[in-house]
């Protein structure tokens, strides 16, 4: 349980922090094209990290559990850092509900323009899980 844990976190990290640390340095007015990019490097770089460094090769169906289930908290993140004008009563307890629900990420993610990236790694990372390298 802890090794999937692990994997679920650290997909889910490198998926979507390089997207939450580009939209703080932009003050949010980021270009979806770059949004997409960050993400979809940030998990080529985590299979290039563990590969370089010839330990185990990383869950990758765990991984993708990880973006769908730190997707919605993560996407709401950047908006911590953001003043709101208005409050909206039982807004945080919405933000909270929703964060509850990983689908969510689908939705948000076409909200705010990562769709693509979200679904890009969806069809990938299951292939990718499957792939076993052939040994000599």
């Amino acid at each position: 349980m802890r090794n999937k844990l692990y994997w679920i976190v650290i997909g889910g990290l490198s998926f979507w922090l390089p997207v939450i640390g580009i939209s703080v340095a932009t003050v949010d007015r980021t270009r979806v094209v770059a949004a997409n990019a960050v993400s979809l490097v940030g998990l080529f770089l985590l299979g290039l990290g563990y590969k370089v460094s010839k330990t185990e090769t990383p869950k990758w169906g765990w991984v993708l559990a990880g973006i769908y289930i730190l997707g919605p908290i993560s996407m709401l993140a950047p908006s911590l850092f953001v003043q709101s004008p208005k409050y909206i009563p039982g807004e945080k307890l919405w933000a909270f509900l929703f964060c509850l629900f990983p689908p969510i990420s689908l939705w948000m993610g076409l909200l705010n323009g990562m769709i693509f990236s979200v679904l890009i790694a969806t069809v990938t990372l299951p292939f990718l899980a499957n792939y076993r390298p052939k040994t000599s």
